[in-house]
């Protein structure tokens, strides 16, 4: 009998990337607020994680083994104008969801991020301490501790930007507004200042697929490319990928939300993190963002044929 995952936060961007590839693994099961969700082989359910009685008795009748936070604020732009709501969203909407699942006994799993960090120009370890230095990040950081520290059977996922195709279309993503503008032949502004890795949503999917039947638990894994760049050099890169005119994309320099300058007192942010522990518990390499490109331009293409 398949093992069934629950995913708070199906209608997001990553919870339906992720609905959608483990369909065809687990039984999934998935909530949404606002917006109600249709994706084939996936029952999804009302659900505010405010309103802890109720997610509670949600995930006491649902009795996944797995659940699986999707849901949030990612923006750092709105977390920094909208800070109440990011820690809502970010921090006790996990803590409500991750106190039912410790209730009933299925594994928590967070999907963190790489901003989490301080935004040094250095690669970050597991081991190092977060010292976050924007409102998303802290908001992160807080749930990351919570769960660490008082959850005994968790995983935390501290990703890279994470891309693809959006499941529900009313709300592009960078992505997608970035291939839009290939076709419309409009110009395309990109960050040149934050550097991190970037990684195809569904290769989170493979991974977690894999911890998930491995059994590890109480643990954190960083997943990222193993290489990093800023927005403009990936939006180059994609341009390559998918043989579009780069000339449109523009060279940018975007007002990071950033509560603290960088140390350096430039305005570059470095969000690098190591991926060796991963790489090593699971026997793989992690691509670079070539590679991810590769990937996602050979599914996308596929897709459009079938």
């Amino acid at each position: 009998m398949k093992k069934t995952v629950l995913i708070v936060g199906a209608s997001s961007f990553v919870g339906s990337n992720l609905a959608l590839y483990l369909k065809d693994h687990f039984r999934v099961i998935g909530t949404y607020h606002k917006t109600p969700m249709e994706i084939p082989g996936v029952t999804c359910y009302p659900c505010d994680v405010f309103k802890k009685d109720y997610v509670s008795s949600l995930i006491g009748v649902l009795k996944p083994d797995y659940t699986i936070y999707a849901v949030g604020m990612s923006s750092l732009t709105e977390c920094k104008l909208n800070p109440k709501q990011a820690d809502a969203l970010n921090s006790v909407g996990a803590v409500n969801v991750c106190s039912a699942s410790e209730r009933y006994g299925a594994k928590f799993i967070l999907i963190s991020s790489c901003f989490v960090m301080g935004g040094e120009n250095t690669i970050y370890k597991e081991s190092d301490t977060p010292f976050p230095n924007t409102v998303f990040g802290s908001s992160l950081s807080s749930s990351e501790y919570y769960v660490q520290r008082s959850c005994l059977n968790y995983l935390v996922l501290r990703c890279a930007p994470l891309y693809g195709r959006s499941y529900g279309p009313k709300h592009p993503n960078w992505f997608e507004l970035l291939q839009a503008s290939f076709v419309k032949g409009e110009s395309f502004l990109a960050d040149d200042n934050v550097v991190t890795g970037f990684l195809d949503v569904l290769v989170l999917g493979r991974i977690l697929k894999s911890l998930c039947e491995s059994g590890v638990t109480n643990r954190l894994f960083q997943i990222s490319s193993s290489d990093f760049m800023t927005r403009y050099e990936f939006a180059k890169l994609v341009a390559k990928t998918f043989k579009k005119d780069d000339n449109f994309i523009q060279k940018a320099t975007s007002l990071f939300p950033a509560d603290a300058p960088s140390s350096s007192g430039s305005n570059q942010f470095f969000y690098k993190l190591d991926t060796q522990n991963t790489e090593n518990f699971l026997g793989l390499k992690m691509p670079t963002v070539e590679e991810s490109l590769t990937l996602t331009q050979k599914r996308l293409t596929s897709e459009i044929l079938t």
